[in-house]
């Protein structure tokens, strides 16, 4: 990945993020896949899983699958707007907005 890709990315990235006193909070959209997956698209952050959205358990898909892959205890991520749309607004706990970016960096996939 060239350095100018790599940065146009992490500003993608940190457009969805906002610092707050508790963490950053992180704005994703979840949309049906075929597997769980976080991918870019336009300027938007989008989970992908198998679950249909609207059931409250893809919450439960997306909170996993941010604790599993960016390494980051479930009890640190909380759903804070959104719990019943497609959009949601997440607080993680304990990080700052340069580190989940960079941990982002790692996961997203770009489409």
């Amino acid at each position: 990945m060239s350095e100018e890709f790599k940065n146009r990315v992490l500003s993608t990235l940190k457009k969805n993020m906002s610092e707050s006193s508790e963490g950053v909070i992180i704005t994703i959209r979840v949309d049906e896949g075929s597997e769980e997956s976080l991918f870019i698209e336009t300027d938007e952050l989008v989970f992908k899983t198998p679950i249909k959205p609207g059931t409250g358990r893809e919450n439960a898909a997306l909170i996993s699958f941010l604790a599993r892959t960016l390494k980051i205890p479930s009890s640190r991520i909380d759903v804070v707007y959104g719990a019943r749309e497609r959009i949601k607004r997440l607080l993680i706990s304990g990080v700052n907005v340069e580190e989940l970016a960079l941990r982002l960096l790692r996961v997203v996939r770009l489409i």
